[in-house]
């Protein structure tokens, strides 16, 4: 498992045991089921949040505003390596200010 996956697992984790009402909703279901669901629930609250669902798993999984924000940033670095973009002109064109 990489550590996109790692991150994913525990937001999904945190995000599942902080709420009861999904906690009694998937009881009963297979465990593909349950995870189906969870991982629905999981996008529905994001899309509600008006944010995307990399952010609302930084924002689980992080446990100070400096580390989600250096993990925001380490998310972008990412994303501009894969698109093979120069990171001044992808903090640009995405308005981060470093």
């Amino acid at each position: 498992m990489n550590s996109d996956d790692l991150r994913k697992e525990l937001a999904l984790s945190k995000f599942f045991n902080g709420d009861s009402s999904l906690n009694d909703a998937v009881q009963g279901l297979s465990q593909d089921e349950k995870k189906m669901c969870i991982e629905s629930a999981f996008e529905q609250e994001a899309a509600r949040l008006g944010i995307e669902v990399w952010e609302l798993t930084l924002t689980l999984i992080s446990q100070s505003p400096e580390e989600l924000k250096y993990l925001t940033l380490q998310f972008h670095q990412e994303v501009a390596d894969m698109v093979e973009m120069d990171w001044p002109q992808y903090c640009q064109l995405n308005g981060i200010n470093e």
